[in-house]
């Protein structure tokens, strides 16, 4: 929905995303003055902890590093509470709208009985915006402002086409009946209702206030979407009743014993010959030793605790593990990111 900003908020807004340009400068200029002073891939450590504290030495003796570090920590601590600002100067007018857009519309939402919140999110801000709940109207301003007005400004591309083609590499339908794990603001949740426009399509999250902005999404689009507040690793919905379970930047929130649980699961919901598709972050295997350590670098400034951890993974590996049939491990012709499980169910 479109939202006139109080001219505080939209220059606060403004400010923080030309930050952002700056702090890329600022690594690519960190980036060369490490690489004058000899730091290059076949220079770094083969063992990854040495090879991140070698990296880490280099980075912080760059004549460029205060700057760098400086933006780096300022917007990582001030970009949330920046974004929940610019929401509160317009909260009155703005609040009437969203609570119509819940209570019309064709999209359902069931909220937990008891807090589904796990403990490996607890008191965990990911992405520095004071965990998914810390503001009412968390949902909205991650959806709206944070994800439109911030990320999409200056990583670009089309959120939607991006998921659109990862949802292009399944082959095995129909798909009638889609799960979505980790249903966020419904970013992936729109995808999947222009990919696959006769599916029914439930989704589920721990957040309340993310779900709530999907709820929003699939009232004003006109998607009878079915939102539950649920654990991706523990879903509480009947065995073999979807075609098609499917997530999108969810597994590296993840730690690995849980990415595990959220495999075995799907495998129980799916109906034989059913798949598992995740578009996710780029796993080290894919990168070079360089990139690994600018990846884990921002990864432990920018709120990403499993960073590590899920970027280790061999996911084909796992999802066979865990009980899969088939899987491969790909990313889509040049684009690393993202990249994608695809995994299939014994028929």
């Amino acid at each position: 929905m479109q939202v006139e900003l109080k001219q505080r908020g939209r220059a606060s807004i403004d400010f923080v995303a030309a930050l952002g340009g700056a702090l890329r400068a600022s690594r690519l200029q960190v980036a060369s003055e490490i690489a004058a002073a000899g730091v290059r891939n076949e220079s770094l450590p083969a063992d990854f902890d040495a090879r991140m504290a070698a990296f880490e030495y280099a980075v912080s003796v760059a004549p460029t590093h205060a700057r760098y570090a400086g933006l780096r920590d300022w917007l990582g601590l001030h970009h949330g509470p920046i974004a929940m600002e610019a929401f509160d100067e317009v909260r009155e007018a703005l609040v009437p709208a969203l609570e119509a857009l819940r209570s019309r519309g064709p999209c359902t939402l069931t909220l937990a009985t008891e807090d589904p919140t796990p403990d490996y999110m607890r008191s965990v801000a990911f992405h520095g915006t004071g965990t998914w709940d810390g503001h009412d109207h968390m949902g909205f301003i991650h959806g709206e402002f944070v994800h439109r007005r911030l990320v999409a400004r200056n990583f670009g591309g089309d959120i939607y086409a991006q998921r659109r083609q990862v949802l292009a590499e399944l082959q095995h339908g129909p798909y009638t009946r889609i799960l979505e794990l980790g249903t966020s603001s419904g970013n992936l949740t729109v995808a999947l209702s222009q990919q696959f426009p006769d599916a029914a399509i439930t989704g589920i999250d721990v957040s309340r206030r993310m779900l709530e902005q999907a709820q929003r999404v699939g009232n004003e689009l006109g998607y009878a979407w079915r939102l539950l507040q649920r654990r991706a690793e523990q879903t509480g919905l009947p065995a073999e009743s979807f075609d098609l379970v499917a997530a999108y930047s969810l597994a590296h929130e993840l730690p690995q014993t849980v990415t595990r649980q959220m495999l075995r699961e799907s495998l129980r919901v799916l109906r034989p010959g059913g798949e598992f598709i995740l578009g996710d972050v780029v796993p080290f295997s894919a990168q070079d030793r360089l990139t690994q350590c600018w990846a884990q670098l921002e990864a432990l400034h920018g709120g990403e605790p499993y960073w590590r951890e899920f970027c280790s993974l061999d996911m084909a590996s796992v999802a066979r593990e865990e009980g899969f049939a088939e899987a491969r491990y790909f990313s889509r012709g040049e684009q690393s990111f993202p990249h994608i499980l695809l995994a299939r169910k014994a028929a």
